[in-house]
């Protein structure tokens, strides 16, 4: 087949779905299906230019100069849930429409996740269906996308293998986490009445072999931090042909991974259904085993209760309750608790959507009681995310009562937010490999790479994309507060002082003046119990003069 030389310019505006991760430092696989794809269509790789929407943003008037003498623009995007950015953001509506209305000669292309819930694009001379990837092929290579589809699993391993060496071109590489998809679409025959997964017709199921040349052609291009993020549920991939939970499935993905990548950084995962492990909870818990066997510390597996008021649940269509979810949080809890360097294997998280059909004043109150009810067992979860729902589809949600919202946020911030932070980061752990992301006044902040980070405040300015170890000495509602680790507290600076909890800026001025060596030369400046507990037990006996 001869090559097309059809200069291309791939714009990665990043994704961000309920079950997917786009937004740096994580990588879509979507866009390196994409880049695959082009490949496999005898694209030669030099006629393919891969950009971010965020050097785009920072040196547009060349890269628009540039993108107007290609032949192609292809803009891939799409955030169907809402989100908070710490470093990277991405493209809006705007942008898009921006692009599609500025630049003349290519011809424009717009994929993704945004397909699904946008048919129409001014600007654009078409969008592609679900799948890019599939779409854009089947135009290349003249191919009926109906028999594309047919055949969609095997395309996708070749094109996931083939489109690895994307990640070496990302401005993040070698500090990307993978996305790894199992499979695509929910597997429940009724969906969640607000979930953009119920959008997909494609559906389709990755053997582990597949995902394990995936993760050898990554590991090979120096790739060693993995999400099995792009699923609902990571138990439903284990399923049967009989509609078991099938453990052999799911050992030898993880195994598989393992072996594939002697060299691997991080091995998470996202969602669980707990309806599933309710449902089955003795396959559950052998699964469980399993991954805590080859996953790295600190993973997290969010949990989509999304309200544990029964009439909401009822009107949207949502499988799990409040007791299934609880089952599910003791077992993980049983199962995956206990730390390794200083954080635990694999913990739950909880997310509750606001503004679903049927939400009345009283769904705070049964929210607020379920968590209350987890923190009082003693029971740990990772991440609460609280977050409002986005109008998807016509989706007609429930007016949120601003005052009501806040309030109720307020509440769980204070009375279980923080202290269940306290539980899972407690004051002294040491926190390994923190890529620091943002320097903003006197913090720098950074979060370890992985599944749903803690991000870490760290008093000085750090050098953005380096790692550090941090000793925990403060929590807030969402973020805690750490000291760059070891450090001597000869070294501590003015800042650093400040923000150890007690010591203020004041004392923290008259404590640096001093220049103590010790922990009890502290003690003669400060002359107060709980503060000069507190700096005795961060400069603990084992680290206090390294």
């Amino acid at each position: 087949m001869p090559e097309k030389k059809i200069d291309t310019i791939l714009l990665d505006g990043y994704l961000d779905e309920p079950s997917c991760l786009g937004v740096p430092p994580y990588i879509s696989p979507h866009i390196r299906y994409l880049y695959g794809a082009l490949l496999d269509a005898k694209i030669p790789e030099k006629n393919i230019k891969y950009i971010t929407i965020d050097q785009l943003r920072k040196d547009k008037d060349n890269y628009l100069n540039m993108i107007e003498k290609k032949d192609l623009f292809i803009v891939i995007a799409g955030t169907t849930v809402p989100g908070n950015y710490l470093q990277a953001k991405p493209i809006s509506i705007k942008e898009i429409k921006e692009l599609g209305k500025t630049l003349y000669y290519p011809t424009k292309v717009l994929g993704g996740p945004i397909t699904l819930i946008k048919k129409k694009m001014a600007g654009y001379d078409f969008l592609t269906k679900e799948t890019a990837a599939l779409d854009i092929y089947s135009k290349l290579m003249d191919i009926d996308l109906d028999q594309l589809k047919n055949d969609s699993a095997q395309y996708i391993a070749k094109w996931a293998e083939m489109g690895a060496k994307l990640t070496v071109k990302h401005p993040f590489f070698p500090n990307l986490v993978n996305e790894i998809e199992t499979f695509r679409g929910c597997p429940r025959k009724e969906h969640c009445a607000f979930c953009s997964e119920r959008l997909k017709k494609l559906h389709y199921k990755r053997t582990p072999e597949q995902i394990i040349s995936e993760i050898r052609n990554l590991s090979n291009l120096g790739n060693h931090y993995y999400r099995l993020g792009c699923q609902t549920d990571i138990l439903s991939y284990s399923t049967d042909n009989k509609g078991k939970l099938n453990t052999y499935q799911i050992e030898k993905l993880y195994s598989g991974i393992r072996k594939a990548d002697p060299k691997l950084k991080v091995l998470h995962l996202d969602n669980i259904n707990p309806a599933t492990i309710a449902n089955n909870i003795n396959q559950s818990k052998k699964i469980l085993k399993i991954i805590t066997k080859y996953n790295t510390e600190g993973d997290t597996a969010a949990f989509g209760l999304e309200s544990a008021d029964p009439h909401v649940l009822k009107k949207n269509n949502i499988e799990t309750n409040p007791e299934k979810t609880l089952k599910a949080i003791e077992l993980i809890n049983q199962i995956g608790s206990y730390r390794v360097n200083g954080v635990p294997k694999l913990l739950p998280g909880i997310n509750f959507l606001h503004g679903l059909i049927g939400e009345r004043d009283k769904t705070y109150e049964y929210n607020y009681k379920f968590l209350k009810e987890v923190y009082d067992r003693g029971l740990i979860l990772r991440r609460i995310n609280i977050r409002q729902v986005v109008n998807i589809n016509n989706y007609p949600s429930s007016k949120i009562k601003k005052s009501s919202f806040n309030k109720y946020k307020d509440l769980i911030n204070k009375e279980i937010n923080k202290p269940m932070l306290k539980r899972v980061f407690p004051t002294n752990t040491i926190l390994r490999n923190i890529l620091i992301e943002k320097v903003k006044g006197k913090l720098s902040y950074g979060r370890q790479l992985g599944t749903y980070p803690i991000l870490v405040a760290i008093p000085g300015k750090l050098k953005v994309g380096k790692f550090y170890n941090a000793k925990v000495i403060d929590h807030g509602y969402r973020s805690i507060t750490a000291l760059p680790w070891p450090i001597k507290i000869s070294q501590l600076n003015k800042d650093q002082l400040s923000f150890i909890p007690g010591i203020g800026d004041k004392r923290a001025n008259k404590i640096f003046l001093s220049k103590p060596t010790s922990v009890n030369e502290i003690s003669k400046i400060i002359k107060d119990t709980n503060t000069i507990s507190l700096v005795k037990e961060i400069f603990s006996t084992e680290d206090r003069d390294q």
